[in-house]
């Protein structure tokens, strides 16, 4: 076991002090006041030990060994398939992992919430419902170390930026922690505009003018669209050589 030191006991230092002991008195019980918290840590050690006896006794037996023990877990989130295109029509699951760790002997409880983050955030209009997932509770029973939450997004034919969103573990009931509390995921946008060119060229004298050549997006873009362009020589009917 790892040794423990000053904090973890009430007096905030390692405790010391006199064990008096009255006329016909045969023992007396020494009380260290250990103190509680919720951070996972290995269990801890430490001895109590006897000195100085005042006259007639003697020590016969001078140490006793204590155990501060965890009793604590630990909740962190992270992101498995959770960057990816949203599609066209029903769901497309997005995907994260919550893992506890440390003493798993008790059932504990965290809330997750899912909101719109980054420079695009995702509204609820994107999710499954119509709806963000807010305050949903995931259950640990004993010894569970993972359980995944899947965020359902909604596919559509609409062209839009890339959208972000942030699930955000909060509430614990038990005896855990969150030591990371977020996880990032984002709706990549899928459909893109299509580009048309002005089909009618009006006619140009040889001894100077100019063409004008329109391009047109369907819809507008999000990205920058970048398309090349080349001239070719093309017979004309009727033409003069």
């Amino acid at each position: 076991a790892d040794q423990a030191d000053g904090i973890d006991f009430v007096v905030g230092t390692l405790p010391l002090g006199t064990v008096t002991f009255l006329p016909n008195q045969p023992s007396r019980t020494i009380i260290i006041q250990v103190n509680g918290d919720v951070d996972v840590e290995a269990t801890e050690g430490f001895t109590v030990t006897l000195s100085n006896p005042s006259a007639p006794a003697t020590i016969l037996t001078a140490t006793a060994v204590g155990q501060i023990i965890n009793e604590d877990s630990a909740f962190a989130i992270s992101a498995i398939d959770s960057n990816k295109a949203e599609g066209n029509l029903g769901n497309t699951p997005y995907t994260f992992t919550v893992r506890r760790t440390g003493d798993l002997s008790v059932a504990a409880t965290v809330e997750y919430t899912v909101t719109g983050s980054g420079f695009d955030l995702a509204n609820p209009a994107d999710f499954d419902g119509g709806t963000m997932p807010a305050n949903v509770v995931l259950t640990f029973d004993p010894d569970v170390t993972n359980q995944d939450i899947t965020i359902n997004v909604n596919g559509d034919a609409v062209i839009e930026p890339d959208e972000g969103f942030t699930v955000t573990l909060g509430t614990v009931v038990g005896p855990a922690t969150v030591t990371t509390s977020s996880a990032n995921g984002l709706i990549v946008n899928d459909e893109f505009p299509t580009v048309t060119l002005a089909s009618d060229l009006a006619t140009i004298l040889e001894t100077g003018g100019k063409a004008v050549v329109t391009a047109t997006l369907s819809e507008r873009a999000y990205t920058n669209v970048v398309i090349d362009f080349v001239y070719t020589g093309t017979a004309v009917s009727g033409g003069e050589d």
